[in-house]
């Protein structure tokens, strides 16, 4: 058995008195460093955000007290979410198709003319502040109750027609009375019974469809060969139908240029295309021409489950944050569309407004100007494609706009 070893401690050296122990430490890894840089660099931007964050929340939540604090209440309120958009925010209406009510006849005329129009309606031509419209208003009587009539009509006779006179929720309740059963108002011929000392309004037209070519007559109701007649998808008077569009008060430039993209292969649907080839383009031209000079009413309704105000915050604003922009921005006040590229849109079957979002959000539709609609669609969620479709649904359809109108404004241009 071995001995234990002694240490001789003359050959121990010993540290230097001023040693610090941190002199003898190894070099610190790169990869230590890096982490040690990043997590800096995190934790600095980390701060930089929750400071931005901080900012912008304050900021919107001031925005938010201040648009509070300055919303309208009442009638004008009632006025915005339920009027303007046809006659606008400021009542200006829109130019040969929505009749303005700023210093018009009826609105000077008082409240309870306002209350009378709100609860049937306007079907028809009428004369306001010199130039004739033809469209069609709908009936509020069961969208608003009797206090909310009284409220608008009160606004918009006050606001635009500069005549105070009150009109109480008891009052509209017997106009109510009196209005039911009957429909609506016959244009300005039937509303000069209840304004005294309107200018001249235009008779009613005799019917509601266009003049027709018996040749393009044939081809919309009985068909040609082997295509099929118009009026087997589209219906009788071009309103459509679930996925199948309306057609009535589209322009024709627009109708025109669809069809020929669907014959020349730009534009694709299998029906269509079968269609569209047997067209000659005279033949395109007088279909495009008949259902643009149809003025019907609308039969599409909300049916696919979307949020309303939402389709309303995008129809109006857009979405811009996503690079999403109004709809009416292109395609015109009140979505009554900007021949020859932009169409209608109030009205429109909401299946087919949804199903051509996601065709041009898939890449399966691409014939929009500048290709437009791919960038819009692609933006927006399904929900958001919903919701647009279900709200465009609600409006009221293209009006009228006949060349007696056209013809007074070109001369109103002509004087300036």
């Amino acid at each position: 058995m071995s001995k234990p070893r002694k240490h001789d401690s003359s050959k121990i050296t010993r540290p230097p008195e001023s040693y610090e122990p941190w002199e003898s430490h190894n070099r610190i890894p790169l990869p230590v460093i890096w982490i040690a840089l990043a997590l800096g660099i995190w934790g600095t931007a980390m701060l930089f955000e929750d400071q931005t964050s901080y900012t912008v929340a304050q900021s919107a939540r001031e925005a938010g007290e201040v648009m509070a604090h300055d919303a309208p209440e009442g009638g004008e309120a009632l006025f915005l979410a339920n009027c303007s958009t046809c006659h606008q925010p400021n009542g200006a209406g829109v130019r040969l198709a929505v009749p303005p009510l700023e210093g018009s006849e009826f609105a000077k005329a008082g409240p309870e003319v306002v209350a009378r129009i709100m609860l049937r309606g306007i079907d028809g031509p009428i004369r306001v502040k010199g130039f004739t419209y033809d469209g069609h208003m709908p009936s509020f009587a069961a969208a608003l109750s009797d206090s909310e009539i009284a409220e608008v009509a009160g606004f918009v006779a006050a606001r635009f027609g500069g005549n105070a006179a009150e009109l109480a929720p008891g009052a509209v309740a017997g106009l109510r009375g009196a209005a039911a059963g009957k429909d609506s108002w016959q244009g300005g011929a039937e509303l000069a019974t209840l304004v005294a000392d309107l200018p001249p309004q235009p008779a009613m037209r005799a019917g509601s469809e266009a003049d027709i070519d018996p040749a393009i007559s044939d081809l919309i109701f009985a068909g040609k060969g082997d295509v099929w007649a118009c009026t087997s998808c589209h219906g009788g008077l071009g309103q459509g139908v679930e996925n199948t569009p309306r057609l009535a008060g589209l322009s024709g430039g627009y109708l025109a240029g669809q069809l020929r993209d669907f014959r020349d292969g730009a534009r694709y649907n299998e029906h269509m295309a079968f269609v569209a080839k047997g067209l000659s383009d005279p033949e395109i031209d007088g279909l495009a021409r008949y259902y643009a000079g149809l003025r019907v009413a609308s039969t599409a309704a909300p049916s696919l489950g979307g949020d309303l105000a939402r389709g309303e915050e995008i129809a109006l604003h857009g979405d811009w944050p996503r690079g999403i922009p109004a709809c009416f921005s292109c395609h015109g006040p009140s979505g009554f569309g900007v021949a020859p590229d932009f169409p209608a849109l109030a009205a429109q079957q909401p299946a087919y407004i949804a199903s051509q979002l996601a065709a041009w959000a898939g890449g399966h539709r691409n014939n929009s100007p500048l290709g437009l609609m791919d960038q819009i669609s692609a933006a927006m969620s399904e929900g958001d494609r919903r919701a647009v479709a279900d709200y465009l649904a609600t409006l009221p359809a293209v009006p009228a706009v006949g060349p007696d109108a056209i013809a007074q404004l070109e001369g109103s241009d002509d004087g300036q």
